[in-house]
């Protein structure tokens, strides 16, 4: 694949692909997925994250990107954040804003590849949420974009898996380093098999390429402060859902907390 070809756009024909599927997934593995929500729960968003923003009643929170389930933009909504939920994906965001519709909660959707933003103008934002830098093809552009589009003093809270985790692999006797975390190179993926959730379900792929990027952590932390932010927090969340000793000692994500 040539370095002038752009992911993002490969990426978004794979995952517009996924997203009727990836959603039968998400109902089938959460049963009570939409009372959840209407019940007026968050059930969604990790303590950590609701501790470092603080209050956000009546604050403009953007979440990227939202997912055809919008989880984390519904959980938002409902602590009283003004959301709006942005995807590339075009048939994510129908389907999310059918969905919103339906549970009566009150978000605004626009499609955009989150490392542009062009739909976003200026100074629009207090917050933005961000997650999966991975499907990001210009991380450091992303990060001059999301500045950008937020107010004076606003906060962007990103979210990622720790790179570490994408670099091994846990056995019954230990970890297997099968990558090196300081010459990772992108995963390409000439049939694209949506994501785990799927796998619970009897698996999905569609000839379709898809690539994963890999950023370590000094990589993220430095795109953010080169585009002009100033970090005030960071976190590492301990392993809670693998059932292997191993992979319980090490940390499952990594978020940082910034300011404009």
């Amino acid at each position: 694949m040539e370095n002038t070809t752009n992911t993002n756009q490969l990426n978004k024909a794979a995952w517009d692909a996924y997203q009727e599927d990836y959603f039968k997934f998400h109902l089938m593995a959460y049963e009570n997925f939409y009372e959840s929500f209407t019940n007026g729960g968050s059930p969604w968003l990790d303590d950590f994250w609701i501790n470092m923003l603080g209050d956000v009643k009546g604050l403009k929170l953007l979440v990227i990107p939202c997912g055809v389930d919008c989880m984390q933009a519904f959980s938002w909504h409902n602590l009283g954040a003004r959301v709006t939920a942005c995807d590339i994906s075009p048939k994510a965001i129908e389907i999310a804003g059918a969905n919103a519709k339906k549970m009566n909660l009150s978000l605004d959707f626009t499609v955009d590849d989150m490392q542009t933003l062009e739909t976003i103008s200026d100074n629009e934002f207090d917050i933005i949420f961000a997650m999966y830098p991975c499907w990001v093809q210009d991380f450091n552009e992303a990060c001059r974009n999301w500045r950008r589009v937020l107010k004076p003093g606003g906060k962007l809270l990103l979210n990622a898996t720790h790179p570490i985790m994408d670099c091994i692999e846990a056995t019954e006797n230990g970890l297997i380093v099968n990558d090196d975390y300081n010459n990772f190179v992108p995963v390409i993926d000439d049939n694209f098999g949506g994501t785990p959730l799927a796998d619970r379900f009897g698996g999905w792929s569609a000839d379709l390429p898809s690539v994963c990027n890999f950023y370590r952590i000094s990589d993220l932390l430095n795109a953010i402060c080169d585009a002009g932010f100033i970090i005030k927090k960071t976190h590492e969340s301990k392993n809670e859902t693998q059932s292997n000793i191993y992979l319980s000692k090490l940390p499952e994500d990594f978020t940082v907390l910034a300011v404009k």
